[in-house]
């Protein structure tokens, strides 16, 4: 990664950020990457997830975002390079249900949480947060396995459904 970001840009200047993290706000920042075949590709995906994800988001006050620059990797055979980028971002997230579920859509590779030192859950939080992640995964694996061939699918699950 750059050391200097191609773009970079504050959101909702003057929030008292300290205010939101006392009234439950995970305060974090996240890495989000990207790859491609195009360059451009990848660049417009990065600004998709900041100004038209992120940035929407109604669980989410963004505060900053940086881009940095597409980097041009090779890619394994001839003519297979691969441009990667990465988009830094700092955000409020109203709860641990909804940053767990920022985190999983969004999926970034790495995520640094700057407050609250701790989250205190119930037992109905926990049961909220533990059916979302179980919803999106029956709703992923749903879309692969739609995606896979019958002799394909036939083999996943008698893999998954073995008494090995």
């Amino acid at each position: 990664m750059a050391d200097k970001p191609i773009l970079e840009q504050t959101f909702n200047e003057g929030l008292d950020s300290g205010k939101y993290v006392r009234d439950g706000w995970i305060s974090s920042r996240l890495f989000i990457e990207v790859q491609s075949n195009d360059a451009a590709a990848a660049e417009d995906a990065l600004k998709r997830v900041v100004f038209s994800g992120l940035a929407a988001e109604k669980s989410v006050k963004l505060l900053h975002a940086k881009l940095y620059d597409i980097r041009k990797d090779k890619g394994e055979g001839k003519d297979s390079d691969v441009f990667s980028g990465v988009v830094e971002v700092k955000l409020l997230v109203r709860d641990f249900r909804w940053f767990v579920s920022i985190v999983i859509r969004y999926g970034p590779s790495a995520i640094e949480i700057t407050e609250p030192d701790k989250v205190t859950l119930t037992l109905d939080d926990m049961q909220s947060l533990l059916a979302d992640v179980s919803e999106f995964a029956q709703s992923y694996s749903s879309r692969i396995i739609a995606m896979l061939k019958d002799d394909e699918r036939k083999k996943l699950y008698e893999a998954m459904f073995s008494a090995e």
